[in-house]
């Protein structure tokens, strides 16, 4: 492990398969925290602790977005985190419904804290956009 400016560790991420194009999954799994002068817009570290505080595996990272996912008795979770705006989206094959997505925008602590112990969680705060077939 590594740390980043904030204390934010980095953790060794091995590729593995994931859904989306190449790049995508290129960045999704590329193991690298963004740089430090990036953080310095980040939310709070102190109110939005580091995912893998919470158990969650990083795997990489776009510009200000981080990836981590994390395996539930009902499946695989993966989080993107907007570390700027303090965005985080969870995508996850649910069981009953197929492939989808949960979006919370500008989430409190209060919230982020709920969605990195439970993903699930509908709280009226986050919204699900469905995925358009092409």
């Amino acid at each position: 492990q590594k740390e980043l400016a904030n204390g934010v560790r980095t953790e060794d991420a091995g590729n593995t398969e994931g859904e989306g194009t190449a790049s995508n999954d290129q960045r999704r799994y590329n193991g690298e925290r963004p740089p430090p002068e990036l953080w310095i817009n980040r939310v709070p570290l102190e109110q939005y602790p580091d995912a893998t505080d919470y158990g969650w595996t990083f795997t990489g990272s776009w510009e200000v977005t981080e990836f981590f996912e994390k395996n539930f008795p009902y499946g695989t979770v993966k989080l993107d985190w907007y570390f700027t705006t303090g965005t985080v989206k969870t995508s996850l094959d649910h069981p009953t419904k197929g492939k989808t997505q949960l979006f919370g925008k500008k989430c409190s602590p209060d919230l982020y804290d709920k969605v990195l112990k439970n993903p699930r969680i509908h709280t009226g705060d986050r919204y699900h956009r469905k995925r358009t077939k092409k």
